[in-house]
């Protein structure tokens, strides 16, 4: 039996989202669900580099490149660079309550917390991956009516190729899954989960009907947009294309131009003036038999992979200078053939930097000698990091969504996505940015402490506001208000003595050199008629 609501407030999301589950029942699955082609504004985008290609089209170059080894190693890369693990339990999703969350709000995120989060740290490595690599990645919501959501399933059943959303507007409407021409089955959001990349740039494709985008344009309530097919888009593979078939071709190059020069081939020539013909057949033959012996024996150690541990000589018989043999190797042969792979290096760099990991991380690392220093390997994975923000956004509208799910069908409504009463914190690997902005804080608290310093000094030299100020303003290249502000709070600051909150409070800094060594403090009972510099009391400054 479904639980009573233990918040108030949340029929406005309830009934948004039980619009959007009804809404798919709108969907045609016969409509533009299979390799569909239509007149599209993509027509005027395409061009002769990025010509116009239908899904499958698209989608069956992705796959490809998702083998490559190093698309596949940037993007497991990224992965792990935005989910990480924890160090203990691997866990890389956390989901904890806001800080303004009620003790009901706490109990309940707890609660729906130990239901969904290991589904969630199970799919969540192979989910980024796929998503990175097509741009959409989709899981089956499996749930138990009156308990909520039980498990989910993201294996090859529905793979992003096989899966056709529909939207309006913004807002994932519907699915189509679809495996031929025939078969497809119609789902809706409450079946299916999409984490949706953000979209960068477009990608010229043959998908939206140009009626469906005017009647969409035309209309100012969201609820009569017509459901049109998503477009494909938001891979780290979309920009990374061009360099990827550069390098494959670079590559094919190479390996060819490595066996070509590998063949040690050669002209002979043998001098037959004055044979008979029985004596030229008879001198060829022997010539063709000696040199299908030296293949054979080359060819038997190269498949048993052993060395030659014996002299081949052959003899052949000469009468003056006939039958006398002269050996030209050809041009290009291995023992003349050279081969540069400068070429094929700046293809991979160049593909790399479109996948926003720098070739020093994925195998190269002998990229980091030279000009970068101690710490080079933590500034190139910094840009790495960048793309890890993209990756999490994506997950935490997927999980949101599946939360959605989950509270709807076991308690009866689902939040407001302006007013979730809980986060979802990840365990990311992002070192190098972490240095950074560590290195960042410590530079700054340095400088404060300098400044503090600073200040203390000129606190005790007297000087009028007006002068501390301008010192400030024209030696420190502070900002005009805020020495002002400064120089006012100096002034106006209390004496370390006075045991008073304010600037200079704390213990008294050293005595400047030359100045008289006093340890006499005046008693507490009769303060000093004038002001003079004092000392905490004994405990205080032991503390």
């Amino acid at each position: 039996m479904a639980k009573k609501p233990l918040l108030s407030g949340l029929a406005e999301s309830t009934k948004r989202l039980l619009g959007v589950i009804d809404a798919a029942a709108q969907i045609d699955p016969n409509q533009s669900a299979y390799n569909y082609d239509g007149v599209t504004v993509a027509m005027l985008a395409g061009s002769g580099d990025k010509p116009v290609r239908n899904r499958v089209q698209i989608y069956e170059k992705w796959f490809r490149m998702m083998g490559h080894p190093i698309i596949s190693t940037a993007l497991r890369a990224h992965v792990t660079q935005a989910l990480g693990g924890h160090e203990t339990s691997g866990d890389t999703i956390f989901m904890e309550p806001k800080p303004t969350a009620s003790a009901a709000e706490r109990a309940l995120i707890e609660e729906i917390a130990s239901d969904l989060l290991p589904l969630f740290n199970r799919e969540a490595h192979s989910l980024a991956f796929r998503a990175t690599g097509f741009g959409d990645a989709y899981l089956r919501i499996i749930f138990e009516p009156g308990k909520g959501v039980a498990d989910l399933y993201g294996g090859e059943l529905i793979l992003p190729p096989l899966i056709q959303p529909y939207e309006r507007g913004n807002i994932t409407t519907g699915y189509v899954w679809t495996t031929g021409e025939k078969a497809s089955e119609r789902l809706t959001v409450k079946q299916m989960a999409r984490c949706k990349m953000k979209r960068m740039n477009y990608i010229p494709q043959v998908r939206a009907q140009e009626l469906a985008q005017r009647l969409s344009l035309i209309q100012d309530e969201i609820e009569k947009w017509p459901h049109m097919p998503a477009l494909v888009g938001g891979a780290f593979l979309d920009a990374a294309e061009e360099p990827h078939d550069r390098l494959q071709t670079s590559l094919a190059g190479l390996v060819a131009n490595r066996i070509l020069g590998s063949i040690d081939e050669s002209l002979v020539t043998m001098n037959m003036e004055g044979m008979t013909l029985e004596q030229q057949k008879k001198a060829v033959g022997n010539l063709a038999r000696m040199l299908e012996t030296s293949k054979r024996a080359a060819q038997a150690l190269i498949d048993k992979g052993e060395f030659s541990t014996q002299r081949i000589t052959h003899v052949m018989p000469v009468h003056g200078d006939k039958a006398i043999t002269q050996v030209q190797a050809f041009q290009g042969s291995a023992a003349t053939g050279t081969i540069s792979i400068d070429d094929v290096m700046i293809q991979a760099r160049l593909l790399a930097g479109a996948l926003g990991m720098d070739l020093a991380l994925l195998g190269f690392a002998d990229q980091l000698a030279g000009g970068l220093g101690e710490g080079g390997f933590f500034r190139t994975s910094v840009q790495a990091a960048e793309r890890s923000d993209i990756i999490r956004t994506a997950l935490t509208e997927c999980w949101n969504h599946i939360v959605d799910v989950h509270t709807l069908e076991r308690y009866g409504y689902c939040f407001d996505p302006g007013k979730r009463p809980y986060q979802f914190n990840y365990f990311g690997a992002t070192s190098a940015l972490d240095r950074e902005q560590q290195e960042t804080r410590e530079r700054s608290m340095n400088a404060t402490s300098v400044m503090v310093q600073v200040m203390e000094q000129l606190r005790q030299m007297g000087l009028p506001e007006d002068a501390m100020a301008l010192l400030m303003q024209t030696s420190m290249a502070l900002d005009e208000d805020y020495a002002k502000r400064l120089a006012k709070a100096i002034c106006s600051a209390k004496p370390p003595g006075d045991q008073e909150p304010g600037f200079g409070f704390g213990e008294e800094p050293p005595e400047p050199p030359g100045a008289p060594d006093s340890d006499e403090s005046d008693p507490e009972d009769e303060p000093p008629a004038t002001p003079k510099k004092t000392r905490f009391p004994k405990a205080q400054t032991n503390a």
